[in-house]
């Protein structure tokens, strides 16, 4: 029995509740990733989460919150020939993605008080939804200690915690799509337990590849060695632990940072691969292990295009959410193969 599945009668509205909210978390996603590329998200130097809704409405409130900017390093290091003009530029992609935080937030407490008022919700459900609730806060917090590490001395966030944001909206999308899935009922047919093992393994590896992507873009590693297979002229380039204490290589250096997510994507492609080798057998998983396949590789077609390219934000984009919908994918796939044999089940969810 699945203590997560409501009532037939309001199954359809929760999981429609749910939708809303990947829709809008992968929304956020590529707008997150359009304010990193054009630098917007050191715009806006306070965190109002009430009065902030409202974007400047005169002049002189836009010239008070362009005043507030021009104390931050961005501008004092960078933008110092910025005109107020220039300012509203990037102002409005940072306030398009606080806006859309608002929204997420809001769209998961409201239908949420809504479901529980009117004991909609199983128990496990509730907690589920509260806990959903709280990863979404505590997306938003993560959110401004990230931009409050590029308001201090140097112009940038942390390349860490901006990898730890984006990994937070990751998380949070793969628990509601998977919660989802409870909702609507779906079983899970149970293939062989090494399988099982290794689709978990494959999407582990898979996160973490997509930590060291964010990590290369907090650098801006990927506008510094833009040619492929190589780097520059070199399959493993001089330098790569040049830093000291050498755990710090992983984090701060340009050269590691790029190399090591290089050697992630192939690592990927591989264990993939090898993971559609070991599950083809398993007749009820052909068809997503076809889309982790095709995914997968279309994913990694697209990282090198954007590296070529000096990343392209037309590119850019794209590769980012393909590595949220390999992610689902691969979870599906973890979804189908519970490592407990007594679930085993013959319907594949929708």
């Amino acid at each position: 029995m699945n203590p997560l599945q409501p009532s037939p009668v309001h199954a359809h509205a929760i999981a429609n509740w749910l939708l809303a909210c990947l829709v809008l978390v992968a929304l956020m996603v590529a707008v997150g990733g359009i304010t990193r590329l054009t630098e917007s998200g050191l715009s806006i130097v306070e965190w109002k989460l009430v009065s902030g809704t409202l974007p400047p409405m005169s002049e002189p409130a836009w010239q008070a919150e362009f005043d507030n900017y021009k104390h931050s390093p961005q501008f004092l290091k960078v933008n110092s020939g910025f005109s107020l003009a220039d300012f509203k530029g990037i102002f409005w992609l940072e306030y398009l993605h606080r806006l859309l935080g608002r929204v997420i937030g809001l769209t998961t407490l409201l239908p949420l008080a809504y479901f529980a008022v009117r004991h909609r919700l199983p128990r496990a459900l509730l907690w589920r939804s509260v806990g959903i609730a709280a990863l979404t806060g505590a997306q938003g917090t993560v959110g401004w200690l990230m931009v409050m590490s590029g308001l201090d001395n140097e112009p940038r966030v942390a390349p860490i915690k901006l990898a730890a944001h984006l990994l937070l909206a990751f998380a949070l999308f793969c628990l509601i799509l998977w919660t989802r899935w409870q909702v609507l009922g779906a079983t899970r047919p149970c293939a062989a337990r090494p399988v099982a093992r290794l689709a978990r393994a494959v999407f582990a590896l898979t996160l973490l590849q997509i930590g060291f992507g964010a990590l290369v873009a907090g650098l801006r590693a990927g506008l510094t060695y833009t040619s492929y297979p190589r780097m520059d002229g070199q399959w493993i380039p001089d330098g790569l632990y040049r830093l000291h204490p050498w755990w710090i290589n992983h984090v701060e250096s340009v050269l590691t940072v790029q190399f090591q997510h290089r050697m992630g994507a192939l690592a990927v492609v591989i264990a993939i691969a090898g993971l559609l080798w070991a599950g083809w057998r398993h007749t009820p998983l052909r068809a997503t292990l076809r889309h982790i396949g095709a995914l997968a590789l279309l994913q990694f077609m697209l990282g090198v295009a954007t590296l070529l390219s000096v990343v392209n934000p037309w590119l850019a984009i794209p590769h980012q959410l393909m590595a949220l919908a390999l992610l689902a994918a691969l979870l599906r796939l973890v979804f189908l193969t519970p490592l407990d044999a007594n679930q085993q089940r013959h319907r594949i969810p929708q």
